[in-house]
């Protein structure tokens, strides 16, 4: 007797879904959320600004509910094309979304960033939650006071709920999914259970590359940095990896390779170490430099890269 497949005949399961888009300035703590959310490293993550320059999914599945949250560039005026495409990206995923998570961070000062991402939120249709991040890391309450008048004169009226977390612990994060779970329509799931992402694998990499070079080297190359998988080959347990790291200058060359090959080495083993916490597979990485001048405000190599 043949066997019957239930799934395909029930379908997927019901319950509160939907898109929720994360908005913030630079480095407020975005991507951090939803690695926390997920409890994986899926996302780059960076103590340097534009760590997040795409749109990438974080699919949170339980019994109840399935939320699927959009990761955004942090909100900034753009001087280039690049910045263009990631202003873009912001403003097409806010119009897509069922929720909005705006999040501040209590620990600097609220400046022009702040400012771009008050001016969205006010032309902001979707139901929106308010979130104040890095409770942990205070130093100074007349800053964390300033940043919390500043969002809360201009949005608390029209935000359904306002929390104060810390994105790198999992347990504050619990009444804020409660609230966006109850803003959410009921429908069917629109991935399976066990999904977290909808990414390709060899994207979320050249990602997690970049994060390993933005941390060694922001204050010497600070936006100028990309990454390119040149090959991506899966066979057994082991990944063979080559990424080409580009710049725009010459003499950015001499600093990413470093003195012997000392600083693309130590890029390599804290890449190799991403890579294997995503993959879960033995990496074998090679790493190359590549000088592309001007390549921000070229639109074939913002193509290429995925933008």
């Amino acid at each position: 007797m043949e066997e019957i497949d239930l799934k395909s005949i029930l379908g997927r399961p019901k319950g509160h879904v939907g898109y929720v888009a994360i908005i913030g300035r630079p480095n407020v703590g975005k991507s951090s959320f939803i690695n926390a959310v997920l409890d994986c490293h899926l996302l780059a993550v960076s103590s340097r600004p534009q760590t997040t320059r795409n749109r990438w999914l974080g699919i949170y599945s339980t019994d109840e509910s399935q939320m699927i949250f959009v990761d955004t560039p942090g909100a900034h005026e753009p001087k280039h094309l690049l910045g263009e495409s990631m202003m873009d990206t912001v403003g097409r995923c806010l119009s897509d979304a069922d929720v909005v998570l705006c999040i501040a961070d209590l620990t600097r000062h609220p400046g022009a960033e702040d400012e771009a991402v008050i001016e969205r939120m006010k032309k902001c249709k979707n139901d929106f939650v308010l979130c104040f991040n890095k409770t942990d890391s205070i130093e100074d309450s007349e800053v964390a006071d300033e940043i919390r008048n500043f969002y809360k004169s201009a949005l608390s009226e029209s935000a359904k709920t306002i929390f104060e977390i810390s994105a790198h612990k999992r347990d504050s994060l619990t009444p804020v999914l409660e609230t966006i779970t109850k803003l959410l329509p009921y429908e069917e799931f629109l991935y399976e259970k066990d999904e977290i992402t909808d990414a390709f694998e060899r994207d979320l990499g050249a990602d997690l590359i970049r994060e390993a070079v933005m941390e060694k080297l922001y204050q010497e190359v600070p936006h100028s940095i990309a990454v390119e998988i040149e090959q991506w080959q899966e066979g057994g347990k082991r990944l063979k990896i080559q990424a080409a790291v580009i710049l725009e200058r010459d003499n950015q060359k001499k600093i990413v390779i470093g003195k012997n090959g000392t600083m693309i080495e130590e890029i390599r083993r804290d890449s190799v170490k991403l890579l294997r916490e995503l993959t879960g597979e033995f990496v074998d990485l090679k790493l190359f430099v590549k000088v592309v001048p001007d390549w921000r405000n070229k639109k074939k190599m913002l193509k290429n890269l995925g933008f």
